[in-house]
């Protein structure tokens, strides 16, 4: 059954984009075996299909902006998290600096710093902890010779070749050798305990591993027992 403005009974809004596509070339394909009258109504069917297939192709752009602009704020998202967890991480360390600093300064006798509800008991650390700030690039010829070490790795990529029965077409070994200058870090700790001097911008301290602790207290209540404690009990 046509209409004045479609000759087919299709229902173009149902169509995706592609049967959008083949239901034009199909009726692109009949209009020379149409009479004039029928062709103005596929004329009129061809131009409903391209306004539809023009607008799904538009919905395709913007579902794709939906979704980029989804990963943009995921990307933020992220961003954001890694500079919120930074910013604990540094605090973090800052206040165990400051319980390090307070063992170390010498105004606690025992391993202890005990708050009302909290206790954090500080256990020596086995080593002593070395913070560098310095580039070694800026240490002099002796320092370096003194107080660094080269670490080579070697990444060795072995590539086989076979066959589907398993014959060894081909075997190529690459090597790759990666050195780096690294601080001694026992050299530095050595020097530093026997006095020594030391490269600038190296920071060596006691330091202590922090384990808080919950402290459980109880208020006494002994002068406010009553003097007969029979007035809590049930009576029969």
């Amino acid at each position: 059954m046509t209409t004045s403005t479609q000759i087919t009974a299709t229902n173009l809004a149902d169509l995706n984009v592609l049967k959008l596509y083949e239901h034009y070339q199909i009726l692109e394909r009949s209009m020379p075996l149409l009479t004039p009258e029928s062709q103005v109504i596929c004329k009129a069917e061809l131009e409903q299909t391209v306004a539809l297939r023009s607008d799904k192709i538009d919905r395709i752009y913007y579902a794709l902006a939906i979704h980029e602009d989804a990963i943009e704020r995921v990307k933020k998202e992220q961003d954001l998290l890694a500079a919120a967890k930074k910013h604990h991480e540094s605090n973090i360390n800052g206040l165990k600096g400051m319980l390090n600093w307070i063992r170390r300064s010498g105004v606690i006798k025992e391993n202890k710093i005990t708050g009302r509800n909290y206790e954090f008991v500080l256990v020596r650390k086995p080593t002593l902890t070395v913070t560098i700030s310095s580039d070694i690039a800026d240490w002099t010829e002796e320092e370096r010779q003194k107080f660094c070490v080269i670490q080579e790795v070697t990444t060795t990529k072995q590539t086989v070749v076979r066959s589907m029965s398993g014959e060894i077409l081909e075997e190529k070994i690459d090597p790759k050798i990666k050195t780096e200058t690294l601080p001694n870090l026992d050299e530095l700790r050595n020097a530093y305990q026997a006095g020594q001097a030391i490269p600038n911008g190296i920071k060596i301290v006691q330091d202590y591993s922090i384990r808080p602790k919950r402290l459980l207290t109880t208020k006494r209540l002994d002068s406010e027992t009553p003097e007969y404690n029979g007035e809590f009990l049930l009576q029969d």
